[in-house]
């Protein structure tokens, strides 16, 4: 059995994923939803792949509601193999550029793209550690890297999923003794509601090849900063 967890589930990329997911033998997933009314479509996928999949109700930003998620998911599961932070905002670029900057808002996204996921990684650790080949998956942006940083705009963005890359870089070292893999994971540009109509890939194909990366994942590769085709991006 390989036991799934996946933030931000309810639509896009993590909605794909789930349905992806929930199509492999023997696999359980625990797939999030922050507001039930928005999860009509993720309540669908759990009930044509009923007992397959478990709705948890959380939101990335409020400790709390981390703190109640860990405690069902330890009730569900003695282990976990697989933790997809996929959970992100990226509020308007109206929002994001030089004369439109807010300190709330900016850390609004640190909060949910950055800080979170190293939460819910700290959380969910017991019973990672404890997983058959753990994995952490922390789904990060080609515009995070430096190096392609040749454009402005996006500033809270782009910030959080650099330091989201930190974050993955740190955690692949610590837990390294635990033969807990780490990586950052780029979907590429995606026809989602955050990637727009225009973006040239499919969610089907971007999570496709996302857990083929996933599947065939290794300790050498941990702490690397990856696309969906495997292919190292620069920092």
């Amino acid at each position: 059995m390989k036991r799934i967890f996946i933030t931000g589930a309810t639509r896009g990329l993590g909605l794909e994923m789930v349905h992806q997911y929930a199509q492999q033998d023997g696999t359980h997933i625990f797939a999030t939803y922050r507001d039930e009314h928005h999860a009509h479509a993720l309540q669908s996928l759990a009930t044509q792949y009923a007992p397959h999949i478990d709705l948890v109700p959380l939101d990335v930003a409020n400790p709390q509601s981390i703190a109640d998620t860990i405690h069902h998911i330890q009730h569900k599961t003695n282990g976990l193999d697989i933790l997809i932070n996929n959970a992100a905002i990226n509020p308007k670029e109206t929002t994001q550029s030089m004369g439109t900057l807010q300190m709330d808002g900016f850390l609004d996204v640190l909060r949910v793209n950055t800080v979170a996921p190293a939460l819910i990684v700290q959380a969910l650790l017991p019973l990672l550690k404890v997983g058959h080949n753990p994995r952490i998956i922390n789904i990060s942006s080609d515009m995070a890297s430096l190096e392609h940083r040749t454009y402005g705009g996006s500033h809270a963005y782009c910030a959080s999923k650099a330091a989201l890359n930190m974050v993955s870089r740190g955690l692949a070292a610590e837990l390294a003794p635990y033969n807990i893999i780490t990586i950052a994971l780029d979907p590429g540009w995606v026809q989602t509601d955050m990637g727009g109509a225009s973006a040239p890939l499919t969610p089907h194909d971007s999570i496709a090849g996302m857990i083929k990366v996933v599947d065939g994942l290794t300790m050498r590769q941990s702490g690397h900063y990856m696309n969906y085709r495997g292919k190292n991006i620069p920092w």
